[in-house]
């Protein structure tokens, strides 16, 4: 999957977003481009997919591979994601054994991780505590996007667990419609009565606390 090249180009925010990572070992570079970042936290792996910048980075351990498949059981993720594969790199964060990722992700995207609840805001919630800090303007990047981004930290509170992920994704589908609904859609079963929408993303527990397997 080709990543679009925006680099963030603020020396500032830069320093910022390299004040929160933990250097948690091995620390795992995604996407790391011309390497300003690489050059600020010398990551034990990094992970290009455009071969340009193979010359700038192969002192950082290179490895030339698509950001859909990493190749991390542990440690910590750094990276500033294109936009367009955010989703599904999210979805693989969650099954990963990593402890942290340190991230720059779309501000749109976080604001409805934390406040509108669908399958990829409660999985997240559910594996990590997700924590917001510096908003990023658009002119803090090269080129210039149209959206604003902002520096997340996701701190790994779960290990993955395939059972309660796929119990997730039903039931985040269903948002406008009664748990009840929604657990009988996903061959569960609930008595609540609240929807789906009502639950914040943080209260994932509380919404899994009302549901059952019907085989349990």
């Amino acid at each position: 999957m080709k990543q679009s090249q925006v680099f963030l180009s603020s020396e500032f925010f830069l320093r910022r977003f390299v004040s929160y990572i933990s250097f948690q070992r091995p620390l795992i570079e995604v996407g790391c481009g011309d390497g300003r970042i690489s050059k600020f936290i010398n990551p034990d792996l990094c992970i290009e997919i455009d071969e340009e910048f193979k010359a700038r980075l192969k002192k950082y351990n290179l490895v030339i591979s698509d950001a859909s498949y990493l190749p991390a059981l542990r440690g910590e993720i750094v990276a500033s994601l294109p936009y367009y594969i955010t989703r599904d790199f999210m979805h693989q964060l969650s099954e990963l054994d990593v402890g942290k990722a340190t991230l720059i992700l779309q501000k749109d995207f976080i604001d409805k991780i934390l406040n509108y609840t669908n399958s990829i805001s409660l999985i997240l919630n559910y594996y990590f505590m997700v924590e917001r800090k510096e908003v990023i303007p658009p002119n803090a990047f090269s080129p210039v996007p149209k959206v604003y981004s902002v520096i997340v930290l996701f701190n790994r509170q779960r290990r993955y667990d395939e059972n309660i992920s796929n119990i997730l994704e039903c039931i985040g589908n269903y948002r406008n419609k009664t748990l009840r609904r929604a657990a009988s859609l996903c061959n569960l079963e609930s008595q609540s009565e609240i929807h789906v929408g009502e639950f914040k993303p943080w209260q994932v527990r509380q919404l899994l606390s009302l549901i059952k397997s019907k085989y349990a």
